[in-house]
């Protein structure tokens, strides 16, 4: 076993950009798809992570301190310290990782040869979410083997709702064969679908046309991505009390983000379609008219013009939804850098219109938030199980995020855990 576990960690320490195009490679020499389609689709695929990873990495380092100081100006403090993203070291540290991902790979692979599932979960980098559960639901139980049962029940499920996701996601994205079953991205494109279907009733609802081509029809040139990124960043800016020189740094930064990301997406698809589509050929040529969806990352979602756009917008909203809400405790700030990925799974039911995505995610935010300050204190002791933050829980605090201490599915997981008399 720890063996198992020590060459589960090198691999996995290899990053996204490396164990995608791995993956990709293994699934398209397995499906009998064509050496050259898959060599290079596999490589145009992590060249394609690579330039979005970097250009994400960039928009949320000069975003962030913008939107913290923000918060400051406002007198903004809440208790919890928001850690966002380490949550992947409980999820690739914690003792039962192999066995999550191990045992989740044959469920899967069971459950796709009896054809109660589409989507082949290959998506090796996103099982973080569930181990990360499981790393919570350890904490919470202080049993190992009860957190692996948790991850791969919350993976199972996530194949399920990725799904019911997945055809929405393909038309949508123009890219056919895929299904993006990861963590809280696709629980908010389920939202979104569920409360779609509501708000539609809204009388002049439907009518709202707030889409990056409606935007540019009514403002010309001011509906431009790139120059609605650089008016955004100026406004956000200013907001944060910059100086004209980080003002102008700022807007030029958001409008970069604007037109790089949607090229590295294109990129990725370049590299992505023609396997998924030999994925697909196989099994209909094998069993018929039968569908399988290849499970990518969630980044795959991000190059509409409308999820950076609503994004920009969403970072601002969700500060002042944490000021406002009474009984929240997490500010987020590193945790603003998930956004993106909810918001390029909701804008296939809102049709890119940012108007209608903006107050979708706006509404989704809220049970997070709550769900995060309640999550907190069984996060916070995951983090003591693995020895991190040391001091800073020594000291009191609180650490809570956006994605996994936030995560509906998860919270939910939790609680049947307690319900069972597991858990505290």
């Amino acid at each position: 076993m720890e063996f198992i576990k020590t060459a589960v960690a090198w691999f996995l320490g290899l990053g996204s950009t490396v164990i995608v195009p791995i993956v990709l490679m293994i699934l398209g020499f397995a499906f009998k798809v064509e050496a050259k389609k898959t060599i290079r689709g596999a490589v145009m695929t992590g060249v394609g992570l690579a330039g979005l990873f970097l250009i994400t990495d960039l928009i949320v380092a000069a975003l962030e301190p913008a939107v913290g100081a923000m918060a400051t100006r406002l007198g903004l403090s809440l208790t919890l310290v928001d850690v966002n993203w380490a949550d992947a070291g409980i999820a690739w540290g914690w003792p039962g990782v192999a066995g999550v991902l191990l045992i989740t790979l044959i469920v899967n692979g069971i459950l796709i040869s009896l054809k109660v599932t589409k989507t082949l979960w290959v998506d090796i980098w996103s099982y973080w979410h569930g181990s990360a559960l499981a790393g919570f639901v350890w904490a919470l139980t202080g049993n190992i083997w009860w957190g692996v049962v948790a991850g791969v029940v919350y993976l199972t499920i996530g194949g399920f709702l990725g799904d019911w996701t997945a055809k929405d996601i393909q038309e949508f994205h123009g890219m056919p064969g895929i299904s993006v079953p990861c963590g809280t991205t696709v629980q908010a494109g389920v939202f979104a679908k569920l409360i779609t279907k509501v708000l539609d009733k809204i009388p002049g609802y439907k009518d709202w046309d707030a889409s990056p081509e409606g935007i540019r029809k009514k403002f010309g040139l001011f509906g431009e991505p790139v120059i609605m990124g650089a008016v955004l960043g100026i406004l956000i800016g200013i907001a944060a009390g910059y100086n004209v020189q980080q003002i102008l740094g700022l807007a030029m930064q958001v409008a970069t983000m604007m037109v790089v990301l949607p090229r590295m997406v294109s990129i990725i698809s370049e590299g992505l379609i023609p396997i998924a589509q030999g994925v697909i050929g196989f099994m209909r040529e094998r069993f018929g008219d039968r569908e399988i969806y290849v499970a990518v990352d969630c980044a795959v979602t991000l190059g509409h013009p409308s999820v950076m756009t609503s994004t920009v917008i969403l970072y601002v909203v969700a500060v002042l939804l944490a000021a406002v809400l009474p009984g929240n405790k997490l500010l987020p700030i590193a945790s603003l850098a998930v956004v993106p990925f909810w918001v390029g799974s909701v804008v296939p039911y809102t049709k890119g219109n940012v108007i209608k995505t903006v107050l979708i995610m706006a509404i989704y935010m809220i049970p997070v938030l709550y769900i995060a300050s309640a999550v907190a204190p069984v996060q916070t002791q995951a983090y003591s199980m693995m020895g991190q933050f040391t001091e800073q829980i020594a000291g009191g605090t609180l650490l809570g995020s956006f994605d996994m201490g936030g995560d509906p599915l998860g919270f939910l997981i939790q609680n049947v855990m307690r319900l069972l008399g597991l858990g505290a």
